[in-house]
């Protein structure tokens, strides 16, 4: 064995690393037929070998995987002529599962194949190498992970989509957007650029979806902060049209009362404002 990391996982959960490692092996080194309790990969840096799952044969080479699942019982074995160099990871969490998807892995198709074996392989010594128990190394680790799980997820090119639906996950990351920059001067052609889409595509998506434009979305949810300050604070108008991202209390007023039917003051006193 050439090197060998255990992980700790007391601060993540999502996905994390139970432990990774680089061998050299010798011709016909075998390990199995065993069932492991974690969900392992690994990928072969040099040589060959065979993997065992079920009644199926895998001739795995160098930028080839294979990913096993907790539970299954599996064999595999060096070549007697070019044994292989592979590494090892083995993950752990609530949704190790879903990364694993992303990185192209499922039950049904648990073969890889990278063109950057040696970046992968340098995100493991990475890893290794900040084997010291802190919190620092355990934070470090788990970006190192996630650069590891990126490059595989890079080559497997799963459709970018929540529920098969790529209009909702856009409309979404678009109202989270508004949600968090409302106050700011934000346009819909600036929510458009973060999406990279066209600005036209985007109004067509709410419209079809939502049945109102981005921007009546953005006034509306502006509208709605707008009535909370007006009833819970006692800020002036000036104030409030600046929370809400208006560059001064004429625009404000004139955009609330087109929305509500009264100006601010009116709806203040209307709703026993402070």
């Amino acid at each position: 064995m050439d090197s060998y990391f255990e992980g700790s996982n007391s601060i993540f959960n999502d996905i994390y690393l139970l432990f990774c490692g680089i061998q050299k092996c010798v011709p016909l080194y075998a390990f199995g037929p065993a069932v492991r309790d974690c969900h392992l990969l690994h990928i072969c840096l040099e040589g060959r070998g065979s993997f065992y799952e079920s009644e199926c044969k895998y001739t795995i080479e160098k930028g080839q995987g294979f990913f096993i699942y907790p539970g299954e019982l599996t064999f595999y074995q060096a070549d007697g002529q070019q044994p292989w160099t592979y590494m090892w990871v083995a993950l752990g969490g609530e949704k190790v599962e879903q990364f694993l998807h992303l990185a192209g892995f499922s039950r049904e198709s648990r073969i890889c194949h990278t063109a950057q074996p040696e970046k992968l392989e340098a995100c493991i010594t990475d890893i290794m190498a900040h084997n010291t128990l802190s919190y620092a190394n355990e934070i470090y680790i788990q970006g190192a992970l996630m650069t590891f799980l990126s490059c595989l997820a890079a080559e497997a090119d799963v459709p970018y989509a929540v529920e098969g639906k790529i209009a909702n996950l856009y409309i979404n990351k678009a109202i989270s957007y508004i949600q968090r920059n409302y106050q700011n001067n934000v346009t819909v052609q600036e929510i458009a650029d973060y999406l990279s889409l066209n600005r036209s595509y985007l109004t067509e998506l709410f419209v079809k979806h939502i049945h109102i434009s981005p921007q009546q979305f953005l006034m509306q949810y502006r509208m709605t902060k707008a009535t909370e300050l007006l009833k819970n604070t006692d800020l002036t108008m000036e104030n409030v049209a600046y929370s809400c991202g208006y560059a001064n209390g004429l625009s404000f007023s004139k955009a609330f009362k087109k929305v509500t039917g009264a100006s601010p003051t009116q709806y203040r006193k209307q709703n026993g404002g402070i």
